[in-house]
């Protein structure tokens, strides 16, 4: 009998922590993802062009993050080398075909790293949610998505935060991954 219930006191706990590490996993939406060749081979758009990003109302502090996001989604679709132009909108006028973005930032919690400290995982996880339109200079919608980003409240413990704090980098590698899936003719 004493053997029995180690037992049940050793399956309760790890039976617990086991429902909170499936909780606790990474979240990210599922984007297309295809080869730089293929693209180079198809490419509708010759230049990639950033709209100003803006937040839905209650969405506290997004300057940060939504600075961060487009200058990663730049520099990650400058580094692949396959447009002409990658900035943020001037308000000039392009002669190659032009794929416009445009993020309106609807969910935004990244906990503090006092929050981390303190209450680790329980402390909850970080979340960015951007809902993303794609549209050719004609104001045709080419692609919309909701981008979704939520490191995983363990691993954001176990990395001090730091998941918490590359959270709008990462949203933006993620942003140009959608924006690369959808540059090619169909």
């Amino acid at each position: 009998m004493k053997f029995l219930n180690k037992v049940k006191m050793i399956i309760f706990p790890l039976s617990v922590l086991f429902i909170f590490a499936l909780t606790a996993c990474a979240v990210r939406t599922p984007v297309k993802q295809v080869s730089i060749s293929e693209i180079k081979q198809n490419l509708k758009y010759e230049n990639i062009i950033f709209g100003d990003f803006t937040a839905a109302p209650g969405v506290k502090s997004p300057e940060g993050p939504l600075l961060e996001c487009r200058r990663s989604a730049i520099e990650y679709l400058e580094i692949k080398n396959i447009f002409k132009r990658v900035e943020k909108d001037s308000g000039q006028s392009y002669n190659e075909p032009t794929l416009f973005v445009s993020a309106i930032l609807t969910n935004l919690r990244i906990v503090s790293g006092a929050g981390r400290f303190w209450g680790g995982a329980f402390a909850g996880r970080s979340n960015m949610n951007m809902s993303v339109k794609l549209t050719d200079a004609n104001g045709l919608l080419i692609a919309e998505k909701e981008l979704i980003g939520a490191p995983g409240a363990f691993s954001s413990t176990w990395s001090f935060g730091g998941a918490d704090r590359s959270l709008p980098q990462k949203m933006g590698f993620l942003l140009g991954d959608f924006i690369l899936a959808n540059v090619s003719r169909k």
